[in-house]
């Protein structure tokens, strides 16, 4: 069964849920916005709209399916209050039973940066400034950038190139409250398709 299917058959559930909720208490709580009828999510800076009924862009185009999931765990799973603290940094492999699915998640995100932008610094930088990454200063790393997945999950891309000595190395950072909006199937998600933004051509 590819991920696809399982994401489409997960979804109407999920759905369903989200559309039995008041989502105009949840504006802070969310980050979201309220226009009209419509609620406005922003998605590694693309803006996306929930009416209701269904999430699509702003265009009205429909979504990828596990981006579809992903904004219902968001909303289901997100807490009662706004939470006081921003958390600390952590890695993947820091959420509670992550460790099983470490190999695979770097796999499919730090190990495709570190291939696909060995001695490519510039073209990094440029394709993270392309979907809202902010350029942090950090001495440790050649490139070191903040996304926002979802309004209180920021991700961190912390990248060194290649040198004599040592490959390309890449690694990604979430706030350890990302866990509080998000599961780790979800939390996958969100790295993985930031590869994938990074990637394209």
């Amino acid at each position: 069964m590819n991920n696809s299917k399982i994401f489409n058959e997960a979804y109407p559930e999920l759905l369903s849920k989200v559309k039995s909720m008041d989502l105009s208490q949840k504006l802070n709580i969310l980050g979201i916005q309220k226009q009209g009828p419509l609620f406005i999510f922003y998605f590694f800076n693309q803006q996306l709209v929930f009416d209701g009924d269904d999430f699509f862009d702003a265009k009205g185009a429909d979504l990828n399916p596990a981006v579809k999931v992903v904004l219902c765990t968001y909303i289901l799973m997100s807490p009662e209050n706004v939470l006081k603290s921003d958390g600390k940094l952590v890695t993947f492999r820091e959420f509670s039973d992550a460790g099983p699915l470490f190999s695979r998640f770097t796999e499919n995100t730090a190990k495709i940066i570190q291939t696909s932008f060995s001695n490519q610094v510039e073209a990094l930088r440029q394709k993270c400034l392309k979907f809202g990454g902010t350029i942090l200063t950090n001495q440790s790393y050649d490139i070191s950038v903040r996304f926002r997945a979802l309004p209180k999950i920021p991700i961190i891309l912390n990248f060194n190139d290649a040198d004599e000595l040592m490959p390309a190395n890449a690694g990604f950072l979430y706030r350890d409250t990302a866990a509080t909006y998000l599961d780790l199937q979800c939390l996958t998600i969100t790295c993985t398709y930031l590869t994938g933004l990074l990637i394209q051509n």
